[in-house]
């Protein structure tokens, strides 16, 4: 498994009758875990090479049938080498 360097937590909103089975997609997902189930919320992680790439999973959430909305809680990047080489301008 490769080093990843930015960490993502996210609330994904759901429609009730679709709680377990967002779930099983959720952590189906590479680099995305599934931590809590809560009614109508599930709290995941992502863990990705770049802010892209998590950006990129995240979007991907509301592909899943059921799936209303996507928060983000917290996310840290400091090791995004795109985010490093942007600073260096």
């Amino acid at each position: 498994m490769q080093d990843h360097t930015v960490i993502s937590s996210l609330i994904v909103r759901v429609l009730p009758d679709h709680g377990e089975s967002a779930a099983a997609r959720l952590a189906s997902i590479e680099g995305v875990e599934v931590h809590e189930k809560l009614e109508g919320k599930i709290v995941v992680t992502i863990e990705a090479p770049t802010v892209d790439s998590s950006h990129d999973t995240a979007a991907s959430f509301s592909e899943i049938p059921g799936v209303i909305g996507v928060d983000l809680v917290y996310v840290n990047f400091e090791d995004d080498p795109a985010v490093a080489k942007g600073s260096q301008r």
